[in-house]
């Protein structure tokens, strides 16, 4: 196996402030930053007009950045929730992927897997924890320099909270299952009291109510269709479903049904109002920041599509929940603030694109990878594949046993996989891991404009990423159902990349049309709160500046 190298290319990105500024207005006593799994720009336009509650409200009240991109190549949840309040990208974070192949054990490992962290109550979920996340984030600087500051996350997702919620938050909590919300023992010794109630709640709500997913009256009709992949049908405008009857198990189909739901985000918002009120949120000496990640967006999105009546549904129902939240908010704290944004966008479901005239198909990963593993036993003349088996083929790793023991060179093993690779019509590019070496990954130009080969450098960790990185071309999706969802994402493409970005807070209200990085948020958070932050890779935006009829682009 390759030993890591590190490049001083590595840290030329990473800048920060030698001095903390004071704070550019009144320092507030509560922060909320939202993400919402998924919200890709696309939704915002086809559906954002329509939404009158909170979702409506901040586009209207907000500082709204039309043109925000995450600006790094694997968009997937673990690496865009890092990057949001880290103001860091995935190659910095250490989270290059939900999943990636430790080097050092040669093994596949999980972006919060932690065996040392044990569930405070659920004991056959898995212990998760920030042990793989590398640096510090906004949360970390704002208790280090405010003192009594308190950092709590909370989401339908472990990855999505404890990666929002940086090395030591005060509390970190995600949905489980029936039996509701826990954390783990990494983070405190037993649930808050507030929490233990609530959860008590759910779990006698979801043994005793059937929980059935009717379209509210007040949305509209969005896309209906059926398509069928082998044993599988995928409905849009299937409404209603039934997720849980009073009586049915709660096995793992219980969780495959409720996630894809807007139930999941009915119960994070409960969950998030138990919070606020039980640990007295923005009524200390310092600021609190509450991290809320969203997650019934993505779960739908995948199983559904983008434009759906799905999608339309759960978009609208969670626009009235959080507009409560706002309300609440505002009533108890009128000097909040609140950001709101995503951690990665999507592509709709390739079929139903089809159906438009996009050119969009899928990528068999089985047939694919046969195909170069063939191509390369025959040219290296061995029985045996060279490469490791890949759950999705954008990280390819190299055997480097079975190439030590056939005494071959992996650069001309690489070099033949990749020209294999550049050749084939669904591939945009595929760089090695030396060339990811060589390449600086600095915030520098257009995001609009990031060349791939920029993009997966700033995806890449040497520890962490494979011998290969690859990119597929727009509209080209890898897998199928029912192996993979229906529909997804985590490309370089500018549908996964590009999402919304919104301040809400004492700035001057109005759309913003510059391009703009998601590693940009947590440094003008920094400095509009007059904190010194840690390395970050993004800048601080200019909040007070007022909108223009002319996009600018961003400064190095």
């Amino acid at each position: 196996m390759v030993q890591p190298r590190f490049s001083l290319l590595c840290l030329l990105p990473l800048v920060s402030a030698l001095v903390a500024a004071p704070p550019v207005r009144p320092r507030p006593k509560l922060v909320v930053v939202i993400s919402v799994d998924q919200l890709s720009a696309q939704l915002m336009q086809a559906f954002g007009p329509e939404l009158k509650g909170g979702i409506g409200r901040l586009r209207k009240e907000g500082v709204f950045f039309t043109e925000a991109y995450h600006d790094h190549g694997f968009t997937e949840t673990g690496p865009g929730h890092s990057v949001l309040l880290s103001g860091r990208f995935p190659a910095h974070t250490g989270i290059v992927e939900n999943r990636w192949v430790e080097r050092s054990t040669g093994k596949f490992v999980y972006c919060v897997e932690d065996p040392q962290a044990k569930p405070l109550h659920a004991p056959t979920q898995r212990g998760a924890s920030n042990v793989r996340l590398l640096g510090d984030e906004l949360g970390d600087w704002l208790q280090a320099q405010v003192p009594g500051s308190r950092v709590f996350a909370l989401s339908g997702k472990d990855r999505a909270a404890i990666l929002m919620a940086g090395r030591k938050p005060t509390g970190v909590y995600w949905f489980t299952g029936p039996a509701g919300f826990t954390s783990s023992s990494v983070y405190q010794d037993r649930l808050p009291a507030w929490l233990v109630a609530y959860d008590q709640g759910l779990s006698e709500r979801i043994a005793s109510d059937s929980w059935l997913w009717l379209k509210d009256p007040e949305t509209p009709d969005g896309r209906t269709g059926q398509w069928v992949f082998g044993a599988q049908t995928v409905r849009n405008g299937g409404l209603p479903r039934l997720i849980q009857g009073v009586g049915m198990p709660l096995d793992k189909g219980f969780e495959a049904r409720f996630r894809p739901s807007p139930f999941l985000d009915q119960v994070t918002l409960e969950a998030a109002e138990a919070l606020l009120d039980g640990e007295h949120l923005g009524q200390g000496p310092g600021t609190d920041l509450l991290a809320l990640s969203f997650s019934a967006t993505d779960y739908i999105g995948h199983q559904y599509g983008m434009l759906g009546t799905e999608m339309r549904d759960q978009l609208h129902r969670l626009d009235r929940g959080l507009g409560r939240l706002l309300d609440r908010i505002r009533r108890q704290h009128p000097g909040a603030w609140v950001v709101l944004s995503a951690d990665h966008g999507a592509l709709d479901m390739v079929e139903a694109l089809a159906e438009q005239g996009f050119p969009a198909r899928r990528l068999q990963i089985e047939p694919f990878m046969a195909a170069l593993q063939a191509e390369l036993r025959t040219a290296f003349k061995v029985d045996r594949d060279l490469l490791k088996p890949v759950q999705e083929p954008s990280v390819l790793y190299l055997d480097e046993a079975i190439l030590s023991a056939a005494k071959l060179d992996r650069g001309e093993v690489l070099r033949r996989a990749q020209g294999w690779l550049r050749a084939r019509p669904e591939i945009a590019d595929a760089f090695t891991y030396e060339e990811m070496l060589a390449t600086d990954p600095a915030a520098i130009g257009n995001p609009r404009d990031s060349t791939l080969r920029v993009l997966l450098r700033r995806s890449f960790h040497a520890e962490r990423s494979g011998d290969l990185l690859l990119a597929v071309k727009p509209f080209v999706v890898m897998g199928a159902p029912p192996a993979a969802y229906p529909a997804s994402h985590g490309t370089p493409n500018a549908y996964d990349r590009r999402v919304p970005l919104i301040f809400w807070g004492p700035w001057k209200a109005g759309e913003r049309r510059e391009p703009v990085r998601i590693v940009d948020l947590a440094p003008t958070l920094a400095r509009e709160l007059g904190l010194k932050p840690g390395p970050v890779d993004g800048r601080a935006l200019d909040l007070g500046a007022p909108p223009t009829g002319k996009p600018a682009s961003p400064k190095p």
